[in-house]
């Protein structure tokens, strides 16, 4: 019986273990965010356009392509504006007003993590009509561990990158005056100590 309760809390333990694993492993990536946003922004301004014509800027090029694979999922046809084929085509031009990650403190060395990202569009009619002039914003913000910042950020993009949160006031300054104040006294009971044995003889 004992064997038996030692097992189950040995498999309780390890599943344990497992899922804080798999939800570390889980966390999206600041890349990952943008990505969904621009889904959640455009994927519905070409309406019922079947094939058209992306111009998309040259910043961010994991949006463009987030986007490309939304909409070839679901039977569209996208062109570049320059394809001969596409020149009597609608036309969705978008630019990134906006793209920025923070972070903050939080508590049990945890950060806040705010990802923002803001998208200037048109859409224009195979006409030349204006059909739809907007822009969207749109901010995700949730914790993760401090020690996984590195992990969610992609250093070829820097977008997707941003300073940690400055040390609170205990750290920056109580932190080392207490420091430098145990050296100097550890310093001064070692000479006062060598002194004292001097003078005695020691």
């Amino acid at each position: 019986m004992h064997l038996l309760n030692c097992l189950r809390t040995g498999l309780a333990a390890v599943a344990l273990v497992v899922s804080a694993a798999g939800s570390c492993l889980g966390q999206a990536t600041n890349l990952a965010r943008y990505e969904e946003m621009a889904v959640a922004c455009l994927s519905a301004v070409p309406d019922t356009a079947r094939t058209f014509r992306l111009d998309a800027p040259d910043a961010m090029p994991y949006l463009r392509a987030a986007l490309v694979s939304r909409w070839q999922s679901e039977g569209r046809v996208i062109y570049r504006p320059e394809a001969p084929a596409a020149e009597a085509l609608p036309w969705l031009r978008y630019a990134i007003e906006e793209a920025r990650v923070t972070y903050a403190k939080a508590p049990g060395h945890r950060l806040a993590r705010t990802v923002t990202l803001a998208l200037r569009y048109t859409f224009t009619g195979a006409d030349g009509r204006i059909l739809r002039d907007d822009r969207c914003r749109d901010v995700r913000a949730d914790t993760l561990r401090s020690a996984d910042r590195e992990r969610v950020e992609t250093a070829a993009f820097p977008e997707t990158q941003a300073p940690p949160p400055e040390a609170g006031w205990v750290r920056r300054y109580l932190e080392p005056a207490v420091i430098t104040a145990a050296t100097a006294v550890g310093i001064y009971l070692f000479f006062t100590l060598r002194s004292d044995r001097t003078n005695n003889g020691g």
